[in-house]
């Protein structure tokens, strides 16, 4: 027996400017500007020439670079705090 065909409805987009998004992300506006125009970096929105983010995305963003340290570093740091 074949299981029902369920319709999740999307997220609404909770859509922030360049500076509210370069806060969140602890960059400069200027540094999303130019990450825009290589290419990198967070996926963007346009509408009518104005760029925001949705802040899903960048929170999926951070998530994605974050970066756990290795075993040998954070027996390091434990050393240095003793």
């Amino acid at each position: 027996m074949s299981q029902p065909i369920t319709m999740h409805k999307p997220a609404m987009p909770h859509l922030v400017n360049t500076h509210d998004a370069a806060e969140i992300l602890g960059r400069s506006p200027a540094t999303l500007k130019r990450w825009r125009a290589e290419g990198v970096g967070p996926n963007w929105i346009e509408l009518q020439g104005r760029v925001s983010y949705d802040v899903n995305v960048l929170l999926e963003y951070i998530r994605r670079n974050t970066r756990v340290a290795s075993v040998r570093a954070a027996m390091e740091e434990a050393r240095e705090a003793v």
